[in-house]
């Protein structure tokens, strides 16, 4: 009776550490997995989200403020009393309106050259899915053999 209860102990200790051992590996093997998605997914593409998107809601910013001179200037238009005021705020609309197509075009070029960033995307997504594919492949393999191990 002694002597299996010996062994029994053993054998639990034994599976105990090769568990241990096991979730240890795994642990270090989700520390790489992480450092993996962080260098050729997250940081690119929040780099990305930082520069680009920033520029273009500058850009948009200042669509909607040229969209607002050019608006202030047509309604002085209609309230001018004078042949020469009207005139004088006729100039302004054609400059507030060269200014608003001139910023249109700008904002149009960033966000076209962001949409075709964004769809470049598609690679670092690619290398996420793989990062994580390989982490789950991995870490099943080590608990199937842990397992067998322990079976025997």
């Amino acid at each position: 009776w002694y002597q299996r209860r010996v062994r029994e102990a053993v054998v639990s200790t034994q599976s105990t550490g090769e568990v241990g051992g096991t979730f240890e590996r795994i642990g270090m093997l989700e520390r790489e997995y992480l450092s993996d998605v962080y260098t050729k997914f997250f940081k690119p593409f929040s780099n990305h989200l930082q520069v680009e998107w920033g520029n273009v809601t500058t850009e948009k910013r200042r669509l909607e403020l040229a969209r607002l001179d050019l608006d202030a200037a047509k309604a002085k238009v209609r309230t001018a009393r004078t042949p020469e005021v009207m005139q004088q705020n006729e100039q302004k609309v054609r400059e507030s309106q060269a200014a608003f197509d001139r910023q249109f075009e700008q904002t149009k070029i960033l966000l076209t050259d962001a949409d075709r960033k964004s769809g470049e995307f598609c690679h670092y997504l690619e290398e996420f899915i793989r990062s994580q594919m390989n982490y789950h492949e991995q870490a099943h393999k080590m608990l199937e053999e842990t397992y067998n191990k322990m079976k025997q």
